[in-house]
């Protein structure tokens, strides 16, 4: 299925301009708006050579467009004035969606006229590099709409994860936390430190889950033998609601930060960053 020949990202922070670039390179008409003149400023570089026109006027940007992505702070308020407005403003067939990572979609999804048109369309930053993208269906999206959206992601090169209930935080983030979780009660209970934890994932489970994921490694190992550690060890998991105050302090003076050194983590992340944009080149 084609893109929408016109597409407004509204928002130039963390993860606007990187969604703007992507639409921009894939020949889509691209339009990035924000507030402030110094954020759209910010966003040139992170555009490089993609053709994209940056305007602070909201009305400029969803004007006409096929395809609306609103990627403002998590604030339900200011994410429905501008849902709102964008609708009003763009193609009478374009569809709305937002990028939120942390909101429930319901709320959003009152701010505007036709709901059946809208959805959540959640990038992973940095954008322009993390192929996954959940597209999230609210109460009343339309399975069109859902379909659609799926079809665009695929022409984008990513990869797409149907998110069929509004669930906090997605898949992704759910993914993520339940494994931070257990990361946090093997650190409080003594077992390892912070570092023995980043070193397990990224020189073992990471390195394995980026070939495959985990239900294709049980697969691999063997059902029956993933049936008999699982009967053994979920009982054992950490079910907490809450981080150990213990964690917490250490969260808040940033102790994880100082025993992984900031320049070792930069590193890391510049290493990581660039055998992505290498394997999506290759």
């Amino acid at each position: 299925m084609r893109l929408p020949a016109d597409v407004a990202v509204i928002g130039a922070g963390t993860m606007g301009p990187g969604i703007a670039r992507i639409f921009a390179e894939a020949g889509a008409s691209v339009r990035l708006t924000s507030r402030r003149e110094t954020s759209l400023e910010a966003a040139r570089e992170r555009l490089g050579e993609a053709g994209v026109l940056l305007t602070t006027s909201l009305d400029e940007a969803v004007e006409g467009v096929g395809l609306v992505v609103e990627t403002i702070a998590e604030d339900v308020g200011a994410k429905c004035e501008v849902l709102a407005r964008a609708e009003e403003m763009a193609a009478a067939d374009a569809i709305v969606t937002t990028n939120t990572s942390s909101l429930r979609l319901e709320p959003l999804a009152a701010a505007v006229r036709m709901p059946e048109r809208f959805a959540g369309l959640h990038f992973l930053n940095p954008p322009d590099l993390v192929e996954a993208v959940e597209i999230v269906s609210a109460e009343q999206s339309a399975p069109e709409t859902i379909q659609t959206l799926t079809a665009w992601m695929r022409e984008l090169g990513k990869a797409p994860i149907v998110v069929r209930r509004d669930v906090p935080g997605f898949v992704v983030n759910r993914l993520q936390y339940a494994l931070l979780r257990e990361a946090y009660a093997l650190v409080d209970e003594g077992v390892c430190s912070f570092a023995d934890v980043d070193r397990a994932v990224t020189h073992g489970l990471g390195a394995r889950w980026a070939g495959i994921g985990p239900f294709e490694t049980m697969d691999l190992a063997g059902l029956d033998v993933h049936a008999a550690v699982a009967e053994n060890l979920w009982p054992e998991l950490a079910n907490t609601t809450e981080p150990s105050a213990s964690i917490a302090e250490a969260l808040e003076r940033g102790a994880i930060r100082r025993e992984n050194d900031p320049e070792t983590l930069r590193a890391r992340r510049d290493r990581v960053l660039r055998a992505v944009r290498d394997a999506r080149e290759a």
